[in-house]
């Protein structure tokens, strides 16, 4: 969970709704839930869209991202 718990951290110190962040990704309001609640990961496609729409680089997100993985495997 710890990269849903990032993104919502990030979306709320920049003080974006979950349905205006989603839409800066070109997702659903739905499926940012979804991530934020740890249950899902984001596809390939998105992760550049969520760094952009957070003001942050693509490797910062992918980092969350793989840590994520690393606590689903312990």
């Amino acid at each position: 969970m710890f990269l849903g718990k990032m993104l919502r951290d990030e979306r709320k110190k920049r003080d974006l709704s979950a349905q205006v962040f989603a839409g800066e990704c070109g997702v659903s309001r739905s499926y940012i839930t979804l991530i934020e609640n740890g249950r899902r990961l984001p596809g390939k496609k998105i992760i550049p869209k969520i760094a952009k729409a957070l003001g942050v680089k693509n490797s910062i997100v992918i980092n969350w991202y793989l840590e994520d993985i690393r606590e689903k495997l312990q």
